[in-house]
């Protein structure tokens, strides 16, 4: 690769605070290989846990909606505490809170894998998810200001695309790690990621250089109020969404909620215009370009988080297939996401980011629209030859992939006049609030759907519609071996017919997911024309 020509245009890029000297490609490699063991290792874990959702489920006695909050409570922790966590990276030095964060990491790890099957365990797997959130979110800002501090100017956008596709792509290790760990104990999906975060805090100790804080001297403190109130706010609209359903939308708890929600996010921006200092500098905000992306990484993140505990079920339930057989569905989605993230990010760094949006929601919207008319056509017979299905998900990978390392890039590129923790708080703050929003409005979605099939298909067998909503939220994210469990007080005859009717009440709410993951994609069309024009630097390799 040739060293990169920058040509300025009408304004430059900005200049983010805080850089390090650079320091030679050999060394800024061996850099790259600790920060990309570390920030995979959690991303491998969240495919690791939703392809294993049904045993842990299982192991623990948890109903779908539990497994669903599990899932959910890694995303909510990591978005609620990533303002914090990147003021925390600039004020106490990137490496030092790189260090904290693998620590906490895989601290939480071990608390997961060693919760106990009770009335607790719930409750304690939530806090333990939570745990590994609060680490992931200490890492995540850490390791992209380490990379821009010690990488030369005209490298960052080339470094930057490298990063955030290897991590991406990392994830389709989950799938493969997954289906071999899972033929042992769940609890060794979360005991694999002990020796990952002892060799990535040995890289990141023997590699990286000591570095200081980057905050001036007036800003050296952490806006706490500030931040507590933005992640207590996220949390309020979080839950309501995802127990709406559940509980009924009209019931108090739920309003009270919003409301609760909608009074925090006011107080923070009052507050937050009214302090030296700020949690997130709203000012940041000013510029369209850097509020596009965002906007986009938030609506990548309601897909991209959810679809691998999606596709996880819908093989295992609705295709009655192996742990093995359901994490490829996941490795094609992944396979299209590595390979178009590369092509997404030279498309970017040669024409910016208004053609990326654009093709990305072309494709994106293929794929999932293919998904949701194959995977829900189970009721009609589905071939046992997945080709087409399989291809989708290729398709599908490819829309998100395409645009997912370009708008983080995009983003701290636009920032003006914020720290690389900052800005990065700010960006993995909207993907992992996205993430959680996501499973929180499709995941409801899919039970209801399922729910209405299984009574539409078995109310001729007096299966009444709370009981079918009952059998949705039970088998909603088991094998059909545990689905199966459901009506073991049932002749093999009658079991043998009812089956076929729940998988295929399944497919069917699942491709209701898979469609409304469609029309979502086609959110980037309209954010692509909002786009102004390229007004940044222009990269040749």
């Amino acid at each position: 690769m040739q060293d990169c020509e920058v040509k300025r245009q009408e304004d430059p890029l900005p200049v983010i605070e805080g850089s390090q000297p650079p320091i030679n490609h050999k060394k800024l490699s061996l850099i790259m290989i600790g920060l990309i063991v570390a920030v995979s290792m959690t991303n491998i874990d969240s495919t690791i846990v939703s392809l294993s959702s049904q045993a842990v489920q299982s192991g623990l006695g948890l109903t779908a909606s539990g497994i669903q909050w599990i899932v959910n409570a890694y995303m909510l922790a990591a978005a609620a505490t990533f303002p914090i966590c990147g003021h925390l990276s600039d004020l106490a030095g990137y490496k030092r809170i790189m260090l904290s964060g693998t620590f906490l990491f895989g601290m939480g790890s071990l608390c997961c894998g060693l919760v106990p099957a009770n009335s607790l365990s719930l409750m304690l797997m939530i806090f333990s998810r939570a745990l590994q959130g609060i680490g992931s979110a200490m890492m995540f800002p850490a390791a992209i200001g380490i990379l821009f501090s010690y990488s030369a100017e005209n490298k960052r956008a080339g470094n930057m695309a490298l990063f955030f596709a290897i991590t991406g792509a990392m994830t389709c290790l989950g799938p493969i790690l997954g289906s071999w760990l899972i033929q042992y104990s769940w609890r060794d999906i979360f005991f694999i990621n002990l020796p990952l975060a002892l060799a990535a805090i040995a890289m990141i100790v023997t590699m990286i250089p000591k570095d200081s804080p980057t905050t001036e001297h007036g800003s050296q403190h952490i806006d706490w109020a500030g931040g507590l109130a933005v992640g207590l706010a996220m949390i309020a609209l979080i839950v309501p969404i995802q127990q709406g359903s559940t509980v009924g939308w009209s019931d108090w708890r739920i309003i009270a909620s919003f409301g609760a929600s909608l009074v925090l996010f006011l107080v923070f921006g009052f507050w937050d215009s009214h302090v030296d200092n700020p949690i997130i500098k709203l000012r940041i905000f000013r510029n369209p370009p850097f509020d596009i992306s965002q906007l986009a990484m938030l609506v990548a993140a309601v897909i991209f988080q959810p679809i691998m505990y999606f596709l996880s079920v819908y093989g295992l339930l609705a295709l009655n297939r192996s742990t093995l057989i359901t994490s490829l569905f996941i490795l094609y989605f992944f396979l299209g996401f590595l390979v178009s993230a590369l092509l997404g990010a030279q498309l970017f760094n040669r024409h910016g980011m208004k053609p990326v949006l654009l093709i990305a929601g072309l494709i994106a919207a293929t794929g999932f629209s293919l998904m949701s008319l194959t995977a829900g056509s189970l009721d009609k017979g589905l071939p046992s030859n997945t080709v087409w299905l399989s291809l989708s998900m290729v398709v599908a990978g490819a829309g998100i992939g395409f645009m997912f390392s370009p708008s983080s890039t995009d983003a701290v590129n636009r920032a003006i006049n914020a720290s690389y923790g900052e800005v990065t708080a700010i960006n993995q703050t909207f993907k992992n609030f996205g993430g959680a929003l996501g499973m929180a409005m499709l995941g409801p979605l899919c039970t209801h759907y399922f729910a209405l099939d299984i009574h539409k298909a078995l109310g001729k067998y007096g299966v009444s519609a709370s009981r079918a909503q009952a059998i949705a939220d039970t088998i909603g994210s088991g094998t059909s071996a545990g689905a199966q469990s459901q009506f073991a007080s049932m002749p093999r005859s009658m079991r043998n017919m009812i089956m076929p009717l729940i998988r295929a009440s399944y497919a069917s709410g699942s491709s209701k997911v898979f469609l409304a993951m469609g029309c979502l994609s086609l959110l980037f069309i309209p954010l692509a024309l909002l786009y102004p024009p390229k007004r940044q630097a222009n990269f040749r390799w």
